[in-house]
């Protein structure tokens, strides 16, 4: 069954400025001639992604009174579409640019042997999210978008706004 799975690369972002940011790294750089799949809450998605798998955002940030419930969907729901995604395909790569929807599937693709690649958002100027600070110890390489961030993550590499 797993023997012929297809090799794709896994896209996991939000919505909002963490979209922006997945189609801005779509449109500027070269991702191989492998498919893209997204797990992703956006609605609208860039047009050289094959296939999407929805998730839910892993908090409210504007409600901690709905947090708790919110985080246990959240987690039944990604574990249920990344087992979907990994019956059918064998994810060789993960790329996130968050939200907290990259956490889970990060934990799985490097239970996979899966290389994890993230971007700590651009919006992070002096504090790093909270989503940063649990990728940064699950990803094989971790990138930060203002020198600024060198100092809470000294292992990430600078690369400049997407």
């Amino acid at each position: 069954m797993f023997a012929k799975r297809k090799e794709v690369i896994l896209l996991v972002f939000g919505k909002g400025g963490h979209n922006a940011q997945i189609t801005r790294f779509i449109d500027n750089d070269n991702i191989n001639q492998l498919p893209l799949i997204a797990l992703t809450s956006a609605d609208n998605i860039h047009k050289k992604i094959d296939e999407k798998y929805f998730c839910l955002e892993a908090r409210d940030k504007f409600s901690q009174l709905k947090n708790l419930f919110i985080f246990c969907a959240y987690v039944v729901v990604a574990i249920a579409q990344m087992f979907r995604i990994i019956t059918k395909y064998k994810v060789i790569g993960m790329i996130s640019t968050g939200p907290g929807l990259a956490v889970i599937p990060g934990i799985m693709c490097r239970i996979m042997r899966a290389k994890v690649i993230y971007f700590e958002s651009w919006s992070r100027i002096e504090k790093p999210s909270l989503a940063g600070r649990f990728m940064y110890w699950i990803s094989n390489q971790f990138y930060v978008q203002h020198q600024s961030m060198k100092a809470k993550y000294p292992q990430a590499k600078y690369v400049g706004r997407l």
